[in-house]
C-alpha cells in the first residue's frame, strides 16, 4: 500500500507543476485583455569610458581604462588606440588593462563590447630619439637641442644619463626629456655639469613616459660644477627609487658626492615620487628663489639643519602630501642660519637635539613644529659650562609671532629650548612656545622645561606665551643664568611651576607677566641660594614665590639689601629661611638688610608652604643697619628649629647687634618666640603689632 501511495503522489505533483508552468506560460502570452503577449529579451546596455590613466606614454605602456558595461571576458571587449587593435590584460565590468600596441598613433581610445562603441578621451604616444642612452656616458661638453617643434617630446631617456670628467651637458629651452626606467635620470659626478636654462615662454621639462608618480628616478647633482643649473624647468613624474647617496626618493636631489652644489630659479617640481627636493648636509644649494614645489608624495623639501637658509620666501611649497619642510638633524656651526618665512611649517623629524653653535635667525610669523625627542640645544651639551657663541634670534611681531611647538598637541611632547650662551642676541620676542619639556635637555639638568637656561646664559623673553610644558615654564638651571629683558610674558598650563630659578635671580621677573593660569604648581619655584653679590628687590607678582632651602640644604644667607615690595608672598618649605649674615656662632657685623614695607590694604606676607606651627624656620637678623624692617607684615609658622647655633627659635629672630623695627604688623603660628632674641647686644623696635598662637611667647627677653 505504501509504495502505491508514493507513486500516485508523485504523479499528482508531476500534475501540478505542469498545471502552474501552463499558467505562467499563459500570463506572460497574453496582455491586460487576455490577448498574446510579446516576451521582450532584455536590453543590451553600451559600454562608457570614463577615465585613462595615464593618457601618454610610450609602446608597451600600461594604461588602465575605466567605465562601465565592460565585459568581465577580456576577449569579448575590442580596444583600440586610434584604430590599432590592443590586446586586453585584465577585464571587469569597470576596468580594462591594456598595453600601448606597436604601430600605436596618438589618437582616441575605443572599447567595443556586443557591437556598441564607447569613444574616450585622446591618449598621446610618446615617440622621440630614444638614441640618447648610446651616450649615457658624457665626458665631453655636449649640447640637446630643440629638434621637435612646440609641445613635442625631443627625447626619450631609458637610462641613467652620466655626466662626468668635468664634461658640461646642456640643455637648451624648449627641450622636452620624457624618462622611464628605476635608473633613468640625469646624474653630474666627477666634476660633471648640467645646465639646463629655458625661459618663461621657453621652458625645458623632464617628464616621466606617463603621468603618473615615480616613472624615472630623478636629476642628482653629486659635483659642484659651477654652471649646475635648472632655470625654468618642470620636472614630474620621478622618484621611482631612492638615491644611494641620501637613501630616499626626490625628483631633484643634491648629493654628499664633492660637497655638490647647483642653483634652481623659477622651476616647477610636481607630481612627484618622495621629496620634490632633497638636499644633503655637505652640499650647497647656492641659489634658490621663485620655484613652486607641489602634488609631492612626501615634503616638498627635505633638507638638513644647517640648509636652511637655502630655501626663500617667494617660493611655493603648498599642496604636498607631507604639507612642511623636514628638517634632518645636524649642527649649525661654520655658518650662520636664517630661516625665511615659508607657507608652510618647518618640521624637525628625527629625535634628537639640534644644536646651534652659530648664529640661527628665525623670521616673523615663522611655525616650527619638533618630533617627540626633538629640540634646540644651544651650546655643549656637558655641563661644564664650556664657553660657546651660539645664539638663537627669534623675533616676531604681535601680528606675526614665532610658533614653537610638536608635531602632536598636549604638555610634554618634544624636548624644549635649551641655551648654553651668552650671547647678546638670544632672544624670544612675540613667540609661543608650547609643548616641551618631554625630558631634560642638558645632562647636567634636573628638571624637564620649555626653555632651559645653562650656565652663564643670557636670554630675552618679551611679549612670549610660555604654555604646556611636560615640567617647567622656563629652568634656570644655574645661578649664573641670566634673563636680560623679561616682560609681559604669559606663563600658563605647565606641568609643574611657571618658572623655576634661585634666590639672586628673582629680581629679573616682572610684574606685568602672567603666572597663575592652570599651572601645576601655582607659584614660583625658588631654590634658595645665599644673597651675596648683588643687591634684591623681589617684586610683587600674582603668585608667590616658594622658596627652598639652598642645594646643600642650608636657609638662606644674605649679605646684601634685600627690598620687598608691597603685596608680595613669600613661603617656605620645611627647613627653609632667610638670615641675614653669615654662617657661624660668632657677632661678625654684616651689612645685610631685609627692608618689607607693605600697606593696609597690600601687606607683605612670609609663610610656611603649609600651616600649622613650626613649618619653616623664620627670619634672621644679625644685622645693625637701620634699614631693617617690617611694616604692615604678616609674619607666621617660622620657628621649626633653632636657627643659630648660639640659639633662638621663632618667627623673628634677632642674634647678636642685630637691629629692627617691626610695626603694624601680625606674627602668629610660631613654632618658638614671635620674636627671639640670641647673645644680647641687639636691639627691638615695634608698634602695633598683634601676636598670637606662638607657641613659646610673643616677645622673648632680651
Amino acid at each position: 500500500m505504501k509504495k502505491i501511495f508514493m507513486k500516485v503522489h508523485r504523479a499528482a505533483f508531476k500534475s501540478l507543476v505542469t498545471v502552474v508552468a501552463l499558467g505562467l506560460a499563459v500570463n506572460c502570452s497574453s496582455d491586460g485583455d487576455g490577448g498574446p503577449m510579446v516576451v521582450e529579451e532584455p536590453e543590451i546596455q553600451s559600454p562608457t569610458i570614463t577615465g585613462i590613466s595615464p593618457n601618454s606614454g610610450v609602446v608597451g605602456t600600461e594604461v588602465t581604462i575605466t567605465g562601465t558595461s565592460f565585459s568581465s571576458t577580456g576577449s569579448q571587449n575590442e580596444v583600440e588606440f586610434n584604430g590599432t587593435p590592443a590586446t586586453v590584460k585584465s577585464a571587469s565590468v569597470t576596468q580594462l588593462v591594456v598595453d600601448v600596441p606597436e604601430d600605436a598613433t596618438t589618437g582616441q581610445v575605443s572599447v567595443t563590447v556586443n557591437g556598441r562603441t564607447a569613444v574616450g578621451t585622446s591618449f598621446t604616444v610618446v615617440t622621440a630619439d630614444v638614441s640618447l642612452c648610446d651616450q649615457n656616458e658624457i665626458l665631453v661638453d655636449t649640447i640637446w637641442e630643440d629638434v621637435e617643434p612646440g609641445d613635442a617630446i625631443d627625447y626619450i631617456v631609458q637610462c641613467a644619463i652620466s655626466v662626468k670628467a668635468n664634461a658640461l651637458l646642456t640643455i637648451e629651452p624648449g627641450v622636452i626629456i620624457a624618462f622611464e626606467g628605476e635608473d633613468s635620470g640625469i646624474f653630474t659626478s666627477e666634476g660633471g655639469g648640467l645646465k639646463a636654462v629655458g625661459t618663461s615662454e621657453n621652458t625645458i621639462q623632464f617628464l616621466g613616459t606617463s603621468e603618473n608618480k615615480g616613472v624615472w628616478k630623478g636629476v642628482y647633482f653629486g659635483s659642484n660644477h659651477p654652471e649646475n643649473r635648472l632655470e625654468h624647468v618642470i620636472v614630474s613624474h620621478a622618484g621611482r627609487s631612492a638615491s644611494g647617496q641620501s637613501g630616499e626618493k626626490g625628483a631633484v636631489q643634491l648629493s654628499r658626492g664633492e660637497d655638490s652644489g647647483a642653483a634652481l630659479v623659477d622651476c616647477t617640481i610636481t607630481d612627484n615620487d618622495g621629496y620634490g627636493l632633497f638636499v644633503t648636509d655637505e652640499s650647497d644649494l647656492e641659489e634658490f628663489s621663485n620655484n613652486m614645489i607641489s602634488n609631492n608624495e612626501e615634503a616638498p623639501v627635505g633638507l638638513f639643519f644647517n640648509q636652511l637658509s637655502a630655501l626663500d620666501a617667494a617660493s611655493d611649497y603648498q599642496g604636498n602630501g607631507d604639507n612642511y619642510i623636514e628638517v634632518w638633524e645636524n649642527e649649525i656651526e661654520d655658518d650662520g642660519v636664517s630661516m625665511a618665512l615659508l607657507n608652510v611649517p618647518y618640521r624637525f623629524m628625527e629625535s634628537k637635539r639640534y644644536n646651534i653653535k652659530n648664529q640661527l635667525n628665525i623670521d616673523p610669523g615663522n611655525t616650527l613644529e619638533f618630533t617627540s625627542g626633538a629640540g634646540f640645544r644651544l651650546g655643549e651639551q656637558s655641563s661644564d659650562c664650556t664657553d660657546t657663541t651660539g645664539s638663537l634670534n627669534a623675533t616676531g611681531t604681535m601680528a606675526n609671532p614665532i610658533t614653537f611647538q610638536g608635531v602632536t598637541s598636549g604638555k610634554g611632547t618634544w624636548l624644549g629650548i635649551g641655551f648654553n650662551s651668552s650671547s647678546p642676541n638670544n632672544n624670544l620676542i612675540y613667540c609661543t612656545i608650547s609643548g616641551g619639556g618631554s625630558s631634560k635637555i642638558y645632562n647636567g639638568a634636573d628638571f624637564a622645561a620649555n626653555v632651559t637656561l645653562q650656565c652663564d646664559s643670557r636670554l630675552t623673553i618679551q611679549n612670549t606665551t610660555v604654555a604646556d610644558s611636560g615640567g617647567f615654564g622656563i629652568y634656570m638651571l644655574d645661578d649664573d643664568a641670566e634673563l636680560t629683558n623679561f616682560e609681559e610674558n604669559t606663563i600658563v598650563n605647565n606641568e609643574l611651576a611657571p618658572i623655576w630659578m634661585h634666590l639672586p635671580q628673582v629680581d629679573q621677573l616682572d610684574a606685568a607677566t602672567s603666572y597663575a593660569e592652570g599651572n601645576g604648581r601655582p607659584y614660583i619655584q625658588v631654590e634658595g641660594d645665599a644673597v651675596t653679590d648683588a643687591d634684591l628687590n623681589i617684586k610683587k607678582l600674582e603668585v608667590p614665590y616658594r622658596i627652598e632651602t639652598e642645594e646643600s640644604g642650608r636657609e638662606t644667607y644674605v649679605e646684601t639689601a634685600i627690598t620687598v615690595e608691597a603685596g608680595t608672598i613669600l613661603e617656605f618649605e620645611t627647613g627653609a629661611g632667610l638670615v641675614l649674615g653669615s654662617p657661624g656662632v660668632d657677632c661678625i657685623p654684616t651689612t645685610g638688610s631685609l627692608n618689607a614695607q607693605g600697606t593696609s590694604e597690600e601687606p607683605i606676607i612670609f609663610r610656611g608652604a603649609s600651616d600649622g606651627q613650626g613649618t619653616w624656620l623664620g627670619i634672621g637678623i644679625n644685622s645693625s643697619t637701620s634699614t631693617n624692617l617690617f611694616n604692615y607684615c604678616e609674619i607666621s609658622g617660622g620657628g621649626a628649629e633653632q636657627m643659630y647655633n648660639a640659639g633662638g627659635q621663632g618667627n623673628v629672630v634677632v642674634h647678636c647687634s642685630g637691629n629692627v623695627t617691626i610695626e603694624n604688623s601680625t606674627i602668629t603660628d610660631s613654632g618658638g618666640w614671635g620674636v627671639d632674641f640670641v647673645q644680647g647686644g641687639n636691639s627691638l623696635s615695634q608698634t602695633g603689632n598683634t601676636f598670637s598662637n606662638n607657641a613659646l611667647g610673643n616677645v622673648a627677653a632680651n
